[in-house]
C-alpha cells in the first residue's frame, strides 16, 4: 500500500532555523480565505491523482508543512473524505497531523480526534523559554505543556513530539531536562534532531556573521549519546537515527520513506515516489491555486544507480538497516554487495555491522552517518 502526504504551506511565523516552503501569517494568501482556497485546490489535485492512479490503496496519510493545525477541522475532514474516496483509506490506517502547541486547545484537540486524526506530532522543539524565543517559536514552555496535556486528554491514540538538540546557548543539562519533561507529559514518540544550520535562514545568517554559535560538534555528539541512553532507560526504542518510540508507536508513514516504499504527495512543494519514479510540485502556492491543484508535476530523472543509492542511504537511517540483496534485486548491481571491500573497511572501523546480507550502522556509525554514506557512494 502507498502513503499519502499533504503539504500545508502556512505558518504563524517563519522560525529562525526553518528552510521549508511556507507562507507566514500576514503574507498574501495566508489568511483564512487563502487556506480555504488552498484546500479547494488540494481536493482537485487529490481527485485528479485518484484518476491517474486507479487501484492505488493507501494505509497512511500525513499532514505536514508548514503548520497543518492552522487548518479548520472542517477543512481537514473534507481532505480526509477526498482521500478515502480516491485511495480507500480504511479503518486501521495511520492518519497523522503535525501541529504547533499554540493551536492545540482542548476543544481543537477533541475536534481533530473527531475528524479522524489518530496520530498528533507536536512541534515542541525546546522546553526553555529563552531557546524558544531565539528560534522564533510562537509558544513558550507552558504552552507546550498545555498542548501535550490537551492532546492526551482528548484521546489521541499516538502522541508524538519534536525536540531539537544543540541549540545556541543551550546547556546540555537543560536539554536533557527538556527531554525528561516531555516524556513525563506522556508522549509515545519523540523525534530528536541535532540542529542543522541552513544558509538561507535567519539563524544561518546569524551564524555566518558570528552573532551566534551552535553547540560544537564534539559536545553535540556527547549530548546525543546521553539523550539516547536517557530514552532507552525510559522504554523508548531508537528505530531510526532521529526517531524513538514506545512499542507500537513508530511512524508508519515515515517508514515508507526509509524502506523505499511508494507515496504520493499533494500541495505545493510536495514530492512523490511511485513505481520507481520521483516527481514533485513546484514550491508556488499562487501557481498551485491558479491551476486548481492540477499543475503538471516536475519529473525527476534518475538512473537505476542513483535510485539504488537513495534507497541505501534512506534505509541505513533505520537501526535495523537494509537488506543489500533486496536492494540489488530492485535497483541493480550498483548497490553494495555483502563482500564489497568498502563494507569490510567500515566493519573493521566499527561503523557498520553486516549480518548475512543485512547492513546496519552501529551506534558510533549513526553519529557519523554522513561520512559512512560518502564512503559508500
Amino acid at each position: 500500500m502507498i502513503g499519502l502526504y499533504l503539504h500545508v504551506p502556512f505558518c504563524t511565523v517563519r522560525c529562525s532555523y526553518c528552510d521549508f516552503y511556507l507562507l507566514p501569517e500576514g503574507a498574501r494568501g495566508a489568511g483564512p480565505r487563502g487556506r480555504a482556497a488552498f484546500v479547494e485546490a488540494l481536493l482537485g489535485e487529490i481527485d485528479a491523482a485518484a484518476v491517474r492512479h486507479p487501484g492505488a490503496v493507501a494505509d497512511t496519510a500525513h499532514f505536514g508543512g508548514g503548520t497543518p493545525s492552522l487548518l479548520a477541522p472542517s477543512l481537514i475532514t473534507a481532505i480526509l473524505a477526498a482521500l478515502r474516496r480516491g485511495f480507500g483509506l480504511a479503518p486501521g490506517s495511520e492518519i497523522a497531523l503535525e501541529a504547533n502547541p499554540e493551536d492545540l486547545t482542548p476543544e481543537r484537540c477533541a475536534m481533530l480526534v473527531g475528524a479522524g486524526i489518530g496520530r498528533l506530532a507536536v512541534g515542541v522543539q525546546a522546553m526553555e523559554d529563552e531557546a524558544l524565543a531565539r528560534l522564533r517559536r510562537p509558544h513558550d514552555r507552558s504552552g507546550a505543556e498545555r498542548a501535550l496535556r490537551a492532546a492526551r486528554a482528548a484521546g489521541v491514540a499516538s502522541l508524538a513530539a519534536d525536540l531539537i538538540l544543540g541549540l545556541p546557548g543551550q546547556a546540555p543539562s537543560r536539554a536533557l531536562d527538556g527531554i525528561r519533561d516531555v516524556l513525563d507529559l506522556g508522549v509515545d514518540h519523540l523525534s530528536l534532531y541535532l540542529l542543522e544550520i541552513h544558509e538561507r535562514t535567519r539563524l544561518g545568517r546569524a551564524v555566518a556573521l558570528g552573532r551566534t554559535r551552535p553547540l560544537p560538534p564534539d559536545e553535540a555528539a556527547e549530548l546525543w549519546e546521553r539523550a539516547v541512553d536517557l530514552l532507552a532507560a525510559r522504554g523508548f526504542e531508537q528505530y531510526e537515527i532521529s526517531n524513538f518510540a514506545r512499542p507500537g508507536h513508530r511512524s508508519r508513514h515515515n517508514m515508507k520513506y526509509w524502506t523505499d516504499a511508494d507515496y504520493l504527495g499533494f500541495g505545493p512543494a510536495a514530492h512523490s515516489y511511485l513505481g520507481g519514479e520521483r516527481f514533485s510540485n513546484p514550491p508556488d502556492l499562487a501557481g498551485y491555486l491558479a491551476a486548481r491543484g492540477r499543475q503538471e508535476p516536475r519529473r525527476e530523472t534518475a538512473s537505476p544507480e542513483e535510485r539504488g543509492r537513495e534507497a541505501l542511504y534512506a534505509g541505513l537511517r533505520l537501526v535495523e538497516g537494509v537488506d543489500l540483496a533486496a536492494l540489488r534485486r530492485r535497483h541493480g548491481v550498483a548497490t553494495p554487495y555483502a563482500g564489497d571491500p568498502r563494507l569490510e573497511v567500515l566493519v573493521d572501523a566499527g561503523l557498520v555491522t553486516l549480518q548475512g546480507t543485512r547492513l546496519a550502522l552501529t551506534r558510533r556509525g549513526r553519529l557519523v552517518s554522513n561520512e559512512v554514506l560518502e564512503r559508500l557512494s
